[in-house]
């Protein structure tokens, strides 16, 4: 039987996405426009705002309307509330990743336009970082659709079980995934080798992140570790 519809959610969705367009144009485009060299119509900068904006949006709807439980869950801040019982480490760590994927962002366009630490992606690679950016970002409303349980924090929630439906199926944390071919691909799109360095910091956060969280999954959730016996994969199917 199909979710009863909140009143506010559909509404949360919308300002949900113009929050994540504003948040992604406005670090992109200021200092584009800033910079000694920059503008601030950035072709392709507007094009991944609108391309961002768009999956961002139908993903954020599609929960409100369908998946409200879930879409509720994905609303959380990367900080849980202390009955939650976070781990201090991800508290702190997921805190410090928002600050540092914001000056990542911003650093994008200082490089394109004034730096130029390293030659610019070749036009080919620029799109296939476009298009894997994009694929990232449609990840996390995948994987959320499957699981409430996918807070943006690490926390054991009231009867969690285990979810393996959908991506769970071939890898345990697809919204990991989503993070870092968002971040990688969204380098190269936007014409900046050096931006992959936001990569790699994203990467060793990302893998410390699913040392904890498992660790807490194995001891509080049953037959989580019969999961993890079953899908071999934490990021990708047969090699991570």
């Amino acid at each position: 039987m199909q979710a009863p519809i909140e009143g506010g959610a559909i509404g949360a969705a919308i300002r949900t996405s113009l929050t994540s367009v504003v948040i992604v144009g406005g670090l992109l485009l200021v200092p584009a426009g800033l910079v000694p060299g920059g503008t601030w119509v950035w072709p392709r900068a507007i094009a991944f705002v609108a391309g961002c904006g768009a999956i961002s949006g139908i993903g954020n709807l599609a929960l409100a309307r369908w998946r409200p439980e879930h879409f509720r869950v994905r609303q959380q801040s990367v900080v849980a509330a202390r009955a939650a019982r976070q781990p201090l480490a991800d508290a702190v760590g997921s805190a410090a990743l928002l600050a540092i994927g914001a000056a990542w962002l911003a650093f994008i366009p200082i490089d394109v336009f004034a730096l130029h630490a390293l030659a610019p992606p070749s036009p080919w690679i620029s799109l296939i970082g476009g298009a894997a950016s994009l694929v990232g970002l449609a990840l996390t409303p995948m994987a959320a659709w499957e699981n409430r349980f996918a807070t943006p924090n690490v926390q054991i929630q009231a009867a969690q079980t285990v979810v393996r439906s959908g991506i769970y199926r071939l890898i345990r944390h697809p919204i990991y995934l989503g993070n870092l071919l968002f971040a990688g691909g969204a380098a190269l799109w936007l014409g900046s080798y050096a931006g992959l360095w936001g990569f790699a910091v994203l990467l060793i956060a990302t893998i410390a992140r699913i040392r904890i969280e498992e660790k807490n999954l194995l001891s509080r959730v049953p037959d989580y570790a019969a999961y993890a016996r079953d899908v071999r994969a934490r990021l990708i199917p047969f090699l991570i």
